[in-house]
C-alpha cells in the first residue's frame, strides 16, 4: 500500500522535475533535491515488499559502484558515470533501483525496449549494451531467486547503461570541437542524478527519456526519414545506378533500365510510370524523376545526369542511413531555441528559415551564399544572438583580403580605389557604403568569436547558382529587407516601407538595436526533411560528416581527432 501511494506521488512531480532540469540553477537544485528525496522514500517503502537478501545485494552494489567498473558490460570502466552512479545509489542506502520482489521493475523492462531501441533516434542499442541488459533480465524469470552478485550486478549494469543513454541522447556522444567544428557550443547545464532518480518509479519512463530529443520540429521528421531509408536498406538486391557518361534526355545507354528501377524504389518515379519498349532510353518519364531527385539533392534541375548527380545516384540507402544518423547527432549539440523568434542558416543547403517560437512551419524563407569550401574560408556553426541591424553599413576590408586581393588590382589599375569606392581609414581600407558596397545596404550582427554576420550583397545573380559557396566567411542572403522585416517585427514603425527607406535613401552606417534579441543558429545538416515529409540530401560541403562518421565508426569512448583548422576572412565592424 505505501508503494503504491508512493508510486503516484512520484508520478505527479515527474512533470516537475523535468521541468525544472530545463531551468535555471535556482530551480534545478530543488528539483535535483525533489527527486532524489522522493526516490530514497520509494525505495524505504518498497523494502518490506523486497524478499531478495538486503545487505549482500547492498554489498554489491557498494562494491562495483566503489570499483568503477562493471563485469557484465562490454565497457567495463563506468568512471566517467561513477559520481552520478554513486550519488544515485548513496539516496537509496545502495538497494537496487530496478529490481523489487526478485524481478525486474516495469520500469526497467520498458527502459530495457528504449535502450533496445536506440537505433530509431540515430544511436546504437550496443552502445548500451542492450541485448546482454535483456538476457540477464530474462534470467529473473527463473523460479529461484536470483544471486545477490547477479541481482546486484545487473541492476548497476542498467544504472550505469542509462546513465550513458541520457548523455548520448540529450548532448550527443561527440564533442563538436573534436570533429573540427569552428565553435565549441555554450555547455548546457544538466544533471543526470536529478533526471535518472524520476525513472524507477516513473508510470512512463520511455516517455521521461524521449524528453531528451532536441526540441527542433527537424529532430521528429529525421527520425521518420531514419525509418524509410532503414527498410529501403534491408531489402535485397536494391538496384544500384552503374557508372553512366553524362546523359541528355532521349539519348540511350545500358545503364537507363537500372537507373528507371532506382528511381521507382527509392519514390522519385512513379510506380505507374511504364517504360518505353526500348527500356535503354532516357525516356521523359524518367527525366521527370530525375529532374524530382536533383531538386532533392539541392542539384540544377536540368535532368542531364552529369558527375554531380551520377555521384549523388549511386549513394545507396545505407549511405542515406549513416546521413541521417549524422545529422541527428550534431542537432543534440544545439541549445533549444528560447527566443520569441530565432534565425536558421543551414549551410550544405545554402538556405535560411526565420521561425516564430512554436511554429514548426518557416514564417520566411531565403537563399544564402556561405563560406567558400575549396578555399576553406569555412562559415563556422555556432549560436549566437542578433543584437543589431546596421543600415547602409561601411564594409572594413579585412588585412588579408586587402593584400591579397585590392592591393594588388589597384597596382593594376590607379582608378580601382575610386571606383569601387575604397579609402583610407584610420590606417585601414574601408568601403563607403551605397548600392555597390561589398555588404550590400544592411547587415547583421550578432556577436560571436569570429565576427562573422550577415548581410546584404550587389551580387544577385550568385543566388541563381544551385552551390553558392562564394563567400570568405559571411553570410549573404538573397532578401535582406525581408530578413530585417522578420527580425525588426513589432518593434515601432519598421515596416517594409521604413526599411526599404532606410536601406535605400537613410543615413550611412545607421545602427538600429533589437528591443528583442533574435536567436541565430549556424546549422550544419546534410539531412532535411519538409513538413509534407520530402528528404533533401546535400553534399558535405566542409566534410564534417566524413570527420563525424571517422569517430563514430570507431565505437565508444570516441577518440578525438585534431580539429582541422577554419579560416574566417572577416573583421569587426567600426564604430
Amino acid at each position: 500500500m505505501l508503494r503504491r501511494v508512493m508510486v503516484r506521488g512520484l508520478d505527479a512531480v515527474a512533470w516537475w522535475g523535468t521541468a525544472a532540469l530545463r531551468r535555471g540553477p535556482s530551480v534545478r537544485w530543488v528539483g535535483c533535491l525533489v527527486s532524489i528525496c522522493l526516490l530514497r522514500l520509494a525505495a524505504q517503502g518498497a523494502e518490506s515488499e523486497a524478499p531478495l537478501a538486503q545487505g549482500p545485494v547492498v554489498a554489491v552494489i557498494r562494491d562495483i559502484v566503489e570499483a568503477g567498473r562493471q563485469p557484465l558490460l562490454h565497457r567495463p570502466d563506468f568512471s566517467d558515470r561513477q559520481d552520478s552512479t554513486r550519488r544515485l545509489y548513496e539516496a537509496v542506502n545502495f538497494r537496487p533501483l530496478w529490481l523489487r520482489s526478485d524481478k525486474p521493475t516495469s520500469q526497467a523492462a520498458e527502459i530495457l525496449r528504449a535502450l533496445s531501441e536506440a537505433d530509431r533516434r540515430g544511436l546504437s542499442p550496443e552502445d548500451y549494451d542492450a541485448a546482454r541488459l535483456r538476457e540477464e533480465a530474462a534470467r529473473f524469470d527463473s523460479p529461484t531467486p536470483p544471486a545477490a552478485g547477479d541481482a546486484g550486478a545487473f541492476d548497476t549494469a542498467l544504472t550505469v547503461c542509462v546513465l550513458r543513454y541520457i548523455s548520448d541522447a540529450h548532448l550527443g556522444r561527440v564533442p563538436p570541437r573534436a570533429v573540427g567544428f569552428a565553435l565549441e557550443l555554450e555547455p548546457r547545464q544538466f544533471d543526470p542524478v536529478a533526471f535518472v532518480s524520476q525513472l524507477p518509479a516513473a508510470e512512463a519512463p520511455a516517455q521521461l527519456l524521449a524528453t531528451l530529443d532536441p526540441q527542433f520540429a527537424l529532430f521528429g521528421r529525421l527520425t521518420g526519414a531514419l525509418a524509410h531509408w532503414r527498410d529501403l536498406a534491408a531489402r535485397a538486391n536494391f538496384p544500384q545506378v552503374p557508372n553512366l557518361p553524362k546523359l541528355h534526355p532521349g539519348e540511350s545507354n545500358a545503364g537507363v533500365g537500372p537507373l528507371r528501377e532506382f528511381l521507382r524504389a527509392i519514390g522519385d518515379l512513379p510506380s505507374s510510370a511504364r517504360a518505353p519498349k526500348d527500356a535503354r532510353v532516357y525516356d521523359p518519364d524518367l527525366v521527370k524523376a530525375v529532374k524530382r531527385f536533383q531538386e532533392r539533392q539541392g542539384l540544377g534541375a536540368d535532368g542531364v545526369i552529369g558527375e554531380a548527380t551520377l555521384s549523388q545516384l549511386q549513394i545507396s540507402p545505407a549511405g542515406r542511413v549513416r546521413q541521417i544518423e549524422l545529422t541527428l547527432e550534431r542537432l543534440r549539440w544545439l541549445p533549444p531555441p528560447e527566443d520569441a523568434a530565432f534565425v536558421v542558416v543551414n549551410l550544405p543547403e545554402f538556405q535560411l528559415r526565420g521561425y516564430y517560437r512554436g511554429n514548426t512551419s518557416p514564417a520566411l524563407q531565403l537563399r544564402a551564399v556561405v563560406g567558400s569550401a575549396s578555399l576553406r574560408h569555412e562559415t563556422p556553426v555556432l549560436h549566437a544572438s542578433m543584437q543589431y541591424l546596421v543600415f547602409r553599413p561601411y564594409w572594413d576590408v579585412p588585412p588579408s583580403i586587402a593584400q591579397k586581393e585590392i592591393l594588388p588590382d589597384s597596382e593594376h589599375d590607379p582608378a580601382y580605389f575610386s571606383k569601387h569606392h575604397f579609402e583610407f581609414h584610420n590606417g585601414r581600407i574601408r568601403q563607403r557604403p551605397g548600392a555597390d558596397n561589398s555588404l550590400g545596404l544592411l547587415k547583421f550582427v550578432f556577436p560571436n568569436p569570429f565576427h562573422v554576420y550577415m548581410h546584404d550583397t550587389p551580387k544577385k545573380g550568385l543566388f541563381a547558382k544551385s552551390r553558392r559557396d562564394f563567400s570568405h566567411g559571411c553570410i549573404r542572403v538573397s532578401d535582406a529587407a525581408a530578413l530585417a522585416e522578420f527580425v525588426l517585427r513589432g518593434q515601432g514603425t519598421w515596416d517594409r516601407e521604413a526599411i526599404d527607406t532606410a536601406m535605400k535613401s537613410g543615413r550611412n552606417n545607421r545602427h538600429v538595436y533589437l528591443e528583442r534579441p533574435v536567436g541565430v543558429y549556424l546549422l550544419y545538416s546534410t539531412v532535411v526533411v519538409d513538413e509534407d515529409g520530402t528528404t533533401h540530401f546535400f553534399e558535405d560541403l566542409y566534410g564534417h560528416d566524413a570527420r563525424l562518421d571517422a569517430v563514430l565508426a570507431k565505437g565508444p569512448p570516441y577518440p578525438y581527432p585534431p580539429p582541422a583548422p577554419v579560416a574566417v576572412e572577416v573583421e569587426p565592424e567600426s564604430e
